[in-house]
């Protein structure tokens, strides 16, 4: 007969392996490529060592002549917070009961909440490697109330349907645990219950975050590129060797201008970059650049299924959450998921995983992981940026003095 005790034996030994496979592998070629370890872990932390520049005990001297003197490599050590990620699935206690007698009916149900909450895990991992750490997923631009409110905000590719979300205004929060319909990605909206919004009325510059995760998240590439004065702790003014490669191209995109900028991220990190990530948009630009000027266009297949355009026989990958205009000249094998365990269950008293809820009639399970995102050489990640749009034909023959 089927217990709660039963289920917790099938969490622990049937979903686990399966939902750490899929979350290591599955959730983009970038984050897939990123090493995972738990070897800098020092506590609550992560003391990761970063090492900048040359030893500089080097040198040629006549027959007879002096040795050179010895010159330590300049050295840091970043001290990196482990953010607290976890996903929650709920099961109630009659669907437990009702399947006692029939093991495949909470199997169906196990499935479809865990493979639910997967989906949910992959998208948001994979959103807070292009965030800075902060959570702003968008700003408000403007709000219709009604039956079903409609909320504009300046880029809603970083929101999807089914997230519950807190409303803040002036740093402090106007409305918490909102449920998203629906997002509308070409037009940047959104649409909310009305019960859950019927008492506030949004206004422009009204921010907005995932439920409970405002300045909790993953410190992502954006965190890496940021005009904050030190990176995990090291002064970037004191330090100027850890400042990772960054240029204006302020033009459209060409494959030269690509050229020039991986070699100029190549003379810096000291080896060749392995894979540029930029938005589909971009990447858009990158294949139209090589139709117009007939080049080969060539395709690669990366470990889990993925299969990108390529350059100087690297990958370039389209990333939803890139912005757009921007690309990223990334050596993976400095970035690292530092992590105090993969993927595991939120475990109670006797090793318990479901757990009931306080006077409901509902069991919880929680997964957990400790981790956070750093680049251990950030002198050897570039990025290039101001990369405008291609004026089509239609806007050539518009503007002022066309066809004179």
């Amino acid at each position: 007969m089927l217990s709660v005790e039963s289920i917790d034996s099938v969490l622990k030994s049937y979903y686990l392996d399966a939902i750490c496979t899929s979350l290591n592998t599955g959730v983009s070629p970038l984050y897939q490529a990123i090493e995972k370890t738990a070897a800098e872990i020092r506590g609550k932390e992560a003391v990761v060592p970063t090492m900048f520049g040359l030893c500089g005990g080097l040198g040629t001297t006549e027959e007879a002549g002096e040795l050179p003197d010895a010159g330590e490599c300049m050295r840091a050590a970043f001290s990196v917070p482990l953010k607290n990620i976890y996903g929650v699935i709920d099961i109630t206690d009659k669907a437990i009961r009702a399947s006692r007698d029939n093991a495949s009916g909470i199997v169906g149900i196990l499935n479809n909440e865990i493979r639910a909450m997967v989906r949910s895990a992959r998208f948001n991992l994979n959103r807070m490697l292009w965030m800075d750490g902060k959570g702003l997923l968008a700003t408000v631009t403007a709000f219709k109330s009604g039956s079903m409110p409609e909320v504009t905000v300046d880029d809603a590719r970083m929101m999807a349907g089914g997230m519950k979300i807190d409303i803040y205004r002036s740093g402090s929060i106007l409305v918490s645990g909102i449920r998203v319909y629906d997002v509308d990605h070409v037009n940047n909206k959104f649409i909310a219950k009305y019960e859950e919004l019927a008492s506030v009325t949004l206004t422009s510059g009204d921010q907005i975050y995932v439920q409970k995760s405002k300045g909790s998240e993953v410190n992502g590439i954006p965190y890496l590129f940021s005009s904050d004065n030190a990176y995990f702790g090291i002064g970037k003014a004191a330090n100027p060797g850890i400042k990772p490669t960054a240029k204006s191209l302020g033009d459209v995109l060409t494959v030269d201008a690509m050229q020039e900028f991986f070699d100029i991220s190549s003379l810096r990190a000291g080896s060749d970059p392995d894979m540029i990530v930029c938005s589909p948009k971009t990447r858009r630009q990158y294949l139209k650049q090589l139709e117009l000027n007939r080049r080969n266009i060539d395709y690669l297949n990366l470990d889990g299924g993925f299969k990108t355009l390529s350059f100087n026989g690297i990958p370039v990958v389209g990333e939803r959450f890139a912005p757009d205009g921007e690309m990223y000249f990334l050596n993976t094998p400095t970035l690292k998921l530092v992590e105090l365990n993969d993927w595991e269950w939120l475990e109670g008293e006797n090793g318990s995983i479901l757990s009931q809820l306080d006077r409901k009639a509902v069991y919880t399970a929680t997964l957990v992981k400790y981790a956070n995102f750093v680049a251990v050489s950030p002198r050897a990640q570039a990025r290039l940026y101001g990369i405008t749009d291609p004026v089509t034909e239609t806007e050539e023959s518009t503007e002022p003095g066309a066809g004179v």
